[in-house]
């Protein structure tokens, strides 16, 4: 069964000047291969090296990195890694790398949700709300079924669904159906800005 390690926990702060600080976290999947999920901040570039290393691997030695969607927070060290294929769910005509060359030939059409697509123990599923292409990761561990959410479950308090979100989110009824699923399906959750937790069923 593949292992995961949060290399960055995602934040939402501010910096010693009072400027926005916002990164999300970037977890590290070892299973058949190395895989990524969500880059992060670039502000967050060194850390993700550092972290890397701590794990005996270099950007170079992951296969795939996995974008649970292109919000600027999420996919900025996406170019650290050289040697890996990028899927990610388009938003519109939007993508990374996105290019006025696609004759190129270095973007494939693929279905995301095709089983065994980067790794055995690795499940994508469509999970719409925060953003229309956000896309959520399931792991098999050992310790049972993890999600990687992204912003679908930005943090652990958003698996209180008497919470609702802002009517900045792009469709509230996907955003609570999306995190609903996740908690049905999860027996720990990697949310998109905080540390990961175990999942209470009783939240259900």
């Amino acid at each position: 069964m593949a292992e995961i390690k949060v290399l960055i926990t995602g934040h939402h702060s501010k910096d010693s000047e009072k400027r926005p600080y916002i990164g999300s976290t970037v977890t590290l999947i070892k299973g058949q291969s190395n895989i990524i999920v969500d880059t992060g901040s670039f502000l967050d570039k060194d850390k993700l090296i550092k972290e890397l290393k701590n794990e005996g691997l270099r950007p170079e030695d992951i296969s795939a990195v996995i974008i649970t969607h292109l919000d600027l927070d999420h996919i900025v060290n996406t170019y650290l890694f050289k040697n890996a294929k990028v899927f990610c769910k388009f938003r519109g005509g939007e993508y990374p790398g996105q290019t006025h060359f696609p004759s190129e030939g270095r973007l494939q059409r693929t279905n995301l949700l095709k089983k065994d697509l980067v790794d055995k123990d690795v499940e994508i599923i469509l999970t719409p709300g925060h953003a229309e292409d956000l896309i959520s990761v399931i792991v098999n561990t050992a310790e049972g079924k993890v999600v990687i959410a992204g912003d679908a479950i930005p943090s652990k308090e958003w698996t209180d669904f008497k919470r609702q979100p802002s009517p900045l989110i792009t469709d509230i009824e996907k955003f609570n159906h999306s995190r609903r699923r996740i908690v049905e399906v999860a027996d720990y959750i990697v949310p998109g800005h905080g540390e990961m937790f175990k999942v209470k069923k009783s939240n259900l």
